[in-house]
């Protein structure tokens, strides 16, 4: 942890980072490198209801600002941020949906680094995103 904090590494990632070019980033690569896939077959229409849960529940979250999911356990830090934890359920959904090894990992390490602190990232709103104001 002390070799990251030496590091000049943003400490807060923007939506559009996290939620659109970073991982539009990471499958090109991917695809560019031909690196293996899922194996998972079929079962890779699974990520669709999660692509799903995650879009409703960062409407939800956009359209009642300040909700929370009350939730205690390990990913309580998500359940504060519905709108984040709906971008993770996205992205996780894009990588089972495109068997995406390194955006499924990519997903996995957005909880566990925002979990333990070593980054903030914003919860995504549509017009941040889309780049209008109401």
């Amino acid at each position: 942890m002390e070799l990251l904090d030496h590091l000049h590494l943003p400490r807060r990632l923007s939506a559009r980072v996290w939620l659109i070019s970073l991982p539009s980033a990471l499958i090109s690569f991917e695809r560019q490198q031909k690196m293996p896939r899922l194996p998972i077959g079929g079962m890779r229409f699974l990520g669709l209801p999660l692509i799903l849960a995650g879009a409703g529940l960062a409407v939800w979250a956009w359209r009642t600002p300040g909700a929370t999911v009350q939730y205690n356990g390990p990913f309580a830090h998500m359940a504060r941020h519905p709108a984040t934890a709906g971008g993770v359920l996205v992205l996780a959904g894009a990588a089972l949906l495109t068997r995406s090894v390194v955006l499924a990992a990519y997903s996995a390490g957005l909880v566990v680094a925002s979990g333990n602190g070593s980054i903030a990232i914003e919860d995504p709103d549509l017009e941040g995103i889309l780049g209008r104001r109401r």
